[in-house]
């Protein structure tokens, strides 16, 4: 089978494809025959070794970890599944090798894809869908509440912003670029452009922060935010960690760290708003496998809305 490895950290250019056995299973595993692969910005910081300490330095590597597919075979204690059935879902973020002809998953991590879902949609929903879905149970956020999402035309962005609005909450949208005038198709109460400096002002307004670019700080937003209120953040480094922590122990602000692995759970919910709800997953752009170059360049070059996917025969 073919797949895409890297034998160094390095850049994208070290990534390449590699002619390689169809891995075996264990009892509780599936095989699965990839038909779409969805790219992370947790990719390539793996591929450039920004997360090396984690992931080791143990080669060859595969890279992507949300995935659509097929079961070709089960394992003899496999029991939700069998061969024939559409499945999507994510492997181990750090030890991803879903873009490859087939990957091997456990059980628990696989969902049935409804026939509604597209299995290039469903590779694009797994890992922001949880993600966005983890960001609202962190800030108890409900109905009136007014809501601040950073980063909002991100791929978590772009489904916070939704599910927010679908929930009746009041929403301050901060993005920049084309995506400002995307996002106006589902009308948040406000639209700010990050790159005008356009100030967020100083009042305590919003019942939670969703922070989803990496670019405002706790402490910045503690004053945009009530007495009683949480700033969530999607993208915390080790300093974040340990500030959370301290800072939960007696501020009435909390500040929540979200580190999100799709569950059984999650899946179901995200099945549940795209066929029933009406949630919709932004596709930026398709590739065949064989320009995982050309595909990840574009995905890094920043600016783009929504996710890019790879799609198999």
């Amino acid at each position: 089978m073919k797949k895409v490895i890297f034998n160094k950290y390095g850049s994208l250019d070290d990534l390449q494809m590699v002619e390689t056995a169809i891995p075996s299973i264990q009892e509780n595993e599936l095989l699965v025959k990839v038909k779409a692969a969805a790219i992370n910005p947790l990719d390539w910081k793996i591929i450039e070794g920004q997360m090396k300490m984690i992931t080791g330095s143990k080669f060859p590597k595969g890279v992507a970890f949300d995935f659509a597919g097929v079961v070709e075979k089960t394992g003899s204690g496999v029991n939700a599944f069998q061969v024939g059935d559409a499945v999507f879902g994510a492997m181990t973020a750090m030890k991803g090798e879903a873009l490859a002809e087939y990957l091997v998953i456990a059980e628990p991590s696989a969902y049935k894809k409804p026939d509604s879902i597209s299995f290039e949609t469903a590779a694009a929903m797994t890992s922001v869908g949880a993600a966005a879905l983890h960001v609202f149970q962190k800030a108890k956020a409900k109905s009136g509440d007014h809501i601040l999402i950073n980063g909002a035309s991100g791929g978590v962005g772009l489904l916070a912003l939704q599910m927010a609005k679908k929930q009746g909450m009041h929403v301050t949208a901060v993005a920049s670029g084309k995506g400002l005038s995307y996002l106006e198709k589902w009308a948040p109460d406000a639209l700010i452009d990050y790159k005008s400096g356009q100030n967020l002002g100083q009042n305590p307004t919003f019942d939670a922060v969703f922070e989803l670019s990496g670019s405002l700080p706790f402490g910045k937003a503690k004053p945009l935010m009530k007495p009683k209120s949480a700033f969530v953040s999607s993208l915390p480094n080790p300093k974040d960690m340990v500030l959370s922590f301290v800072n939960n122990l007696w501020s009435s602000k909390k500040f929540e760290i979200i580190m999100a692995t799709p569950t059984q759970e999650n899946l179901r919910d995200l099945c549940e708003w795209v066929t029933q709800k009406g949630l919709e997953i932004t596709i930026a752009k398709t590739f065949p496998m064989q320009e995982f170059r050309e595909a990840y360049r574009f995905a890094r070059q920043g600016g783009v809305i929504g996710k890019v996917v790879f799609v198999m025969p």
